[in-house]
């Protein structure tokens, strides 16, 4: 993968959440979950996160929940996967995918963000139209550990969202 692209591809992912993540009715949400101890909310961040994105002013379009092929030789137990995002910017001709996962558990939600990241690994590409990384954006409570940060073979970035008691990050 060129690294270039890759870099990019960080940096605008980390910039939309960052302002997705600042907006009040979305903090606001947050903390009702984490005041009422709602648990189970990742449909809902998805479907925000997916409104968000398409009136987003760099994003053209936006496609969720594509099914999408396993390559059998790679995969025996699993023939399709759901992949939560193909963002489509303006002026790329290949689309980022993304994963949205949500845990309580900052271990927890890094540990399902890399089994994506792994699952994605199995997908065939015929028909996907992407040549770039899949990124795995996780909202967590509390920060992750730095010994797991460590630990992950993957470039981890993890950042608290403001006036609230969760975190987000992105391998």
């Amino acid at each position: 993968m060129n690294n270039a692209i890759t870099k990019k591809d960080r940096e605008f992912i980390l910039e939309v959440s960052e302002e997705f993540f600042a907006k009040e009715d979305i903090v606001r949400k947050l903390n009702d979950f984490y005041e009422f101890q709602v648990k189970g909310w990742e449909i809902w961040l998805q479907v925000e996160y997916y409104l968000f994105l398409t009136n987003h002013s760099k994003v053209k379009k936006v496609d969720r929940e594509i099914r999408c092929p396993l390559d059998g030789r790679k995969s025996k137990t699993k023939r399709s996967a759901v992949l939560d995002f193909m963002i489509h910017q303006k002026q790329k001709t290949s689309s980022i995918p993304l994963e949205i996962k949500q845990d309580i558990s900052p271990t927890s939600c890094l540990r399902h963000m890399v089994n994506d990241v792994k699952k994605f690994e199995n997908i065939r590409y015929s028909g996907l139209d992407t040549s770039r990384s899949l990124w795995c954006l996780g909202i967590h409570l509390g920060p992750i550990n730095e010994a797991k940060i460590e630990n992950c073979v993957y470039d981890v970035t993890t950042q608290r969202i403001e006036n609230t008691e969760y975190f987000f990050t992105l391998i």
